[in-house]
């Protein structure tokens, strides 16, 4: 199969590719649009479910709200503390006290009943409908220790024909016990009970096909559902363990949930389903199928187009092209269009326009790197020191100054065979210095010990490969433009120090300095009185192919500090 590809020629292989291509890129699409979808379907029905509880707590907060306003008020009348304080009841107290409660509710938007019991048995009834309280229920040790225990706040109760009967249907108790303001002590039990059928209110305009709802009490009494056959098999003891269960299928997600609501009042069981396409308009599905196909049709033209303009271009200029395959660069020549296939001709010619500059442009920087080097050498090589130094030793040789001539001599001659190096371009770190201290040994005595040197080299560099004669004019620099013209008795410091990847070499003297205006001339290499100091940083960056090879720092009048920064390879 691989090798039937490889004959294939470039327009079959190219179209071979594209039809792939397509059929990848139409899968790749479609599992895209289906993992889309599928999150979007997560997404809804979490957010399906989060929007549902939230409106569903907030419908029933709002019931609590009023509950809550309804009680207080009621607890505050004084006609209602009356009544449960009094020792004996009378008709035109308890009317009055029903008087203040109807009231009350007429304020409210909310069709409840309420109770007021005396600790005695006795109690107040009025709200709409016909209610029936047995007391001696209420009174039972279990109901009134359940109240008692809440400590003023509610006891909510579902399915509590026992105790509270209305023709109305089945009721939700609220029933909180009423203290005493001034010794906090029970003087009667409030009961605020509103039909069960008004919680379906809480879940109105949410509940449908796919989704459906269930409310419960505290103990896991049924209050209300949209449902019957949905939460059948639900038990107070499922319903108290915060049930949570999924389920998923390829192109349908199932959750249903039970957990407590809001402040732990109620407890809410959900049943949530979403299909992969819900939310999702016939029309657009019509148009995502149509897409799909004039996606095809595109691609196809594409790939025609491809074929006719790209492809065959290539192939001439491929073939156009092999006129150079024997070495030669020179310039393709075609006719092409003027397009991206001319522009591929243009940018190719102008790269061999450039590249044959760029050779050029090496060769003459690699000739003039040569000559700088040859250049320095000369500067290092001036004549005048050779003979001035000679004239010293013939004038100590009159004076019979023999061992003084006979250092000179050796010293001479050791500086010019570590000088000369046998022709080598770089030597040892440890041979350049020696190279420095016999420079700076015979200049000290020809000048009569005008300056000290003194050297800070750490140990195990001595055999790291440097550059020939990078040091010496350096330090000559140091005596013929630092110390002597200062006219005072000077100091050279060598020293070498490696600071991680780098060999750093220092020529320090406390001579006449620079200013700003000779340390830019430098940096610039437009100063043209420091050809050996120019040609001998050429020759370094020419050696370690960096540019960043040196710093200087100085106070004119005060010192100059000349740094080399060498690269070091390999680990040496």
């Amino acid at each position: 199969m691989k090798k039937r590809f490889l004959s294939l020629g470039l327009r079959e292989k190219i179209q071979f590719l594209f039809l792939c291509t397509m059929i990848v890129c139409i899968l790749f699409c479609s599992g895209i649009f289906y993992l889309i979808l599928e999150n979007q379907m997560q997404q809804s029905i979490a957010d399906k479910e989060i929007s549902n509880r939230t409106a569903i707590s907030n419908n029933l907060d709002s019931t609590m709200k009023s509950i809550n306003s309804i009680s207080r008020l009621t607890m505050l009348r004084s006609t209602v503390r009356t009544f449960l304080l009094a020792e004996s009841n009378s008709t035109p107290r308890t009317r009055n006290a029903l008087q203040e409660i109807h009231d009350i509710l007429n304020t409210f938007n909310l069709s409840c009943n309420v109770v007021i019991l005396r600790m005695d048995g006795q109690y107040l009834n009025t709200g709409p409908g016909i209610t029936y309280v047995n007391t001696d229920k209420i009174f039972e040790t279990e109901w009134l220790d359940e109240v008692m225990a809440q400590k003023g706040n509610y006891v909510i109760k579902a399915g509590t024909r026992d105790a509270f009967r209305s023709n109305i249907g089945e009721m939700v108790s609220f029933v909180r016990v009423i203290n005493d303001i001034n010794t906090q002590k029970p003087i009667g039990i409030l009961a605020i009970n509103l039909p069960s059928r008004f919680f379906e209110q809480a879940y109105e305009g949410l509940s449908g096909e796919t989704s459906h709802f269930a409310l419960y009490d505290a103990s896991g009494r049924l209050i209300c559902k949209d449902n019957e056959s949905t939460f059948s098999s639900l038990n107070p003891e499922n319903l108290l363990q915060n049930t949570r269960e999924e389920t998923d299928k390829l192109f349908y997600k199932s959750i249903f949930t039970c957990d407590t609501l809001g402040d732990s009042h109620f407890i809410l069981a959900s049943r949530l389903e979403v299909r992969i396409l819900d939310g999702l308009p016939a029309k657009l599905l019509v148009a995502l199928i149509i897409g799909a196909f004039i996606l095809l049709a595109f691609m196809w033209l594409i790939n025609t187009y491809i074929a006719k303009n790209v492809i065959y271009p290539i192939q001439r200029l491929v073939d156009s092209m092999a006129e150079v395959q024997n070495g030669w660069l020179h310039r393709v020549s075609m006719n092409v269009n003027d397009d991206e296939i001319g522009l591929l001709k243009n940018s190719y010619n102008a790269m061999l326009i450039e590249i044959n500059q760029l050779i050029e442009e090496l060769l003459q920087k690699e000739k003039t790197l040569r000559m700088a080097e040859l250049d320095a050498l000369q500067e290092q090589m001036k004549p005048h020191f050779l003979y001035n130094t000679l004239d010293m030793i013939r004038y100590m040789a009159l004076e019979n100054r023999t061992d003084e001539v006979y250092n000179m001599l050796e010293t001479l001659g050791n500086f010019y065979r570590r000088f000369l190096s046998k022709g080598s371009t770089d030597l040892s770190l440890g041979e350049e210095i020696e190279i420095v201290k016999s420079y700076l040994t015979l200049q000290r005595t020809r000048f009569e010990d005008i300056f000290t040197d003194e050297y800070e080299i750490e140990e195990g560099l001595s055999s790291i490969r440097v550059p020939r004669l990078i040091l010496q004019p350096l330090v000559e620099n140091s005596i013929y433009h630092g110390i002597r013209p200062k006219g005072e008795h000077g100091v050279i410091r060598v020293t070498v120090k490696r600071q991680e990847d780098f060999l750093f070499l220092s020529i320090y003297d406390n001579g006449i300095g620079m200013s700003a205006h000779q340390r830019e001339l430098l940096f610039s290499g437009k100063d043209s009185r420091s050809f050996g100091f120019q040609g001998t940083i050429e020759r370094i960056r020419y050696y370690y192919k960096t540019e960043d090879v040196f710093e200087i720092h100085s106070t004119e009048g005060e010192y100059c500090e000349i740094i080399l920064k060498l690269p070091l390879s390999n680990g040496c």
